[in-house]
């Protein structure tokens, strides 16, 4: 090809934002992170909230310094966590700031939508496992609190959504992020008018749903003239970051291959060309999302590096700060002493809020009869063995409601450049590891934005990839 194609994917996470340039040259795809920046969710009058404005302010800074360093820009594709959402009233306007995942309004509604859509009725339904921090347990209680939503909110838009339409102004629903939803019927086609009907929620909240890979328009006029550029296209790529992390995987043989996307959440699942319903699946705990290209997602939600992550938080505000290289080195030095760690389970209910980590790591072990970890070292590899223990029987379960016997597992996201989980993931599950890429998300968010603008194929994706990155493999320990 004669000119390079400049692409930005804002690659959003639960604690922190990127906007990521990719450049592809018609052989492979350059990365190269323009900005960074804090996502941190705001507590006020008792509720958790997400400061989406702040957050658009700072991926227009990364267009600002994008358009400085490489000039025209073709196109931009958002990629976020699950499950959150705004209302946006009938005047275009978001009503308020999207609540977090982790705040607790949905506590004092979830046994009510559960009594009319038990959690077993939910699964075959929708294919989605049931949590109460779920867009549908969300979405009950917040009609249940401001009913006045039924009036006002003239539709919901995912966060990825959400920033393509404070882009562009145009409001769809890409499938990916939807398929976290507990909204949409089994297989992501559409909403599930059996669960709304049950629940008495309004189909007309839900847009027009639109693939993954989708051109949606361009930016609107007035921030072409604020942040000096052309008329770059707003592309809904694989929305839901789990979703671009997974198309990135450059699989070696994709049948007896799994996955592990390793961030602030582990997602630990496979692909298959139908959702699994069944009864053992839900018994294990795995759900079912949308994969770019139309395919199934069966995985299951781990509570992952998040537990490191407060834990390092809270020594920081004790002024004694661990940065992830010290942290890392620190497990390192006492794995190597042969110290047995104790195992904690990472989506005990006790792990899944902010707090005291390092004290609820100590009360879950004396609660199960463990020696709790007493140094920093020590408390890191607790964290670090424990969720690839977790991962390993992750594994153990996806063989035996796949009949599969799984090979491979190809790790991706940032949590692979802590090589001791890599390698604590290779010994535990007895599998060979490929860890690659790290910026899984930002390189399939470029990837399938290129096959949008009908640069690449679909089926060229994963060669793309494995062209563009770096692979490591570890082997279990003999």
């Amino acid at each position: 090809m004669s000119e390079a194609i400049n692409l930005l994917a804002m690659d959003l996470g639960a604690s922190s934002g990127r906007v990521m340039l990719g450049v592809y040259d018609g052989e492979s795809i350059h990365l190269e992170e323009i900005h960074r920046f804090a996502n941190q969710p705001v507590h006020a009058g008792g509720h958790l909230y997400w400061d989406v404005l702040r957050i658009f302010h700072e991926m227009k800074q990364g267009i600002r310094k994008a358009a400085k360093a490489q000039g025209a820009l073709t196109a931009l594709s958002v990629d976020t966590w699950g499950v959150d959402y705004g209302f946006i009233d009938s005047q275009g306007q978001l009503l308020y700031s999207p609540h977090h995942y982790r705040d607790q309004r949905t506590a004092a509604s979830a046994g009510i939508l559960e009594s009319l859509l038990p959690p077993e009725e939910q699964f075959q339904l929708t294919g989605n496992q049931s949590a109460r921090i779920n867009t549908v347990y969300q979405l009950f209680a917040d009609l249940r609190i401001s009913p006045w939503l039924r009036e006002t909110a003239d539709k919901m838009l995912m966060m990825p959504d959400l920033f393509h339409y404070l882009f562009s102004g145009v409001g769809v629903a890409e499938q990916t992020i939807w398929s976290t939803s507990g909204l949409l019927a089994a297989g992501g086609a559409g909403p599930s008018l059996e669960v709304l009907n049950r629940l008495g929620l309004p189909v007309d909240l839900i847009p027009a749903l639109v693939p993954a890979g989708t051109v949606i328009g361009p930016v609107l006029p007035a921030l072409q003239e604020e942040l000096g550029i052309g008329p770059l296209k707003v592309i809904a790529g694989a929305s839901h970051d789990t979703a671009s992390a997974v198309a990135s995987i450059p699989y070696i043989s994709k049948p007896d291959a799994a996955f592990i996307s390793c961030g602030t959440w582990s997602l630990v699942g496979m692909e298959s060309e139908r959702p699994v319903i069944t009864e053992l699946a839900r018994e294990y705990g795995f759900t079912n999302e949308s994969c770019y290209g139309g395919s199934n997602r069966l995985l299951k939600n781990i509570t992952g590096l998040w537990i490191l992550q407060e834990t390092q938080r809270c020594w920081a505000e004790a002024g004694e700060p661990v940065s992830h290289p010290e942290a890392a080195l620190l497990a390192q030095s006492v794995h190597r002493t042969a110290y047995a760690a104790p195992v904690i389970d990472p989506n005990d209910a006790l792990f899944s809020t902010p707090g005291d980590m390092p004290g609820r790591i100590e009360a879950y072990c004396t609660r199960t009869g463990q020696t709790p970890p007493r140094t920093k070292a020590e408390i890191i590899l607790t964290i670090l063995n424990s969720l690839a223990f977790s991962y390993a029987e992750t594994i153990k379960e996806l063989e035996a409601l796949s009949g599969q016997n799984i090979r491979r597992i190809h790790m991706v996201g940032g949590g692979i450049q802590n090589i001791l989980l890599c390698q604590l993931t290779a010994d535990a599950t007895g599998k060979e590891i490929v860890a690659g890429p790290v910026e899984a998300s930002a390189i399939g968010n470029i990837a399938v934005q290129l096959t949008a603008l009908g640069a690449v194929q679909t089926s060229e994706v994963r060669e793309l990839v494995a062209r563009s990155c770096t692979l490591s493999s570890y082997y279990p320990a003999l």
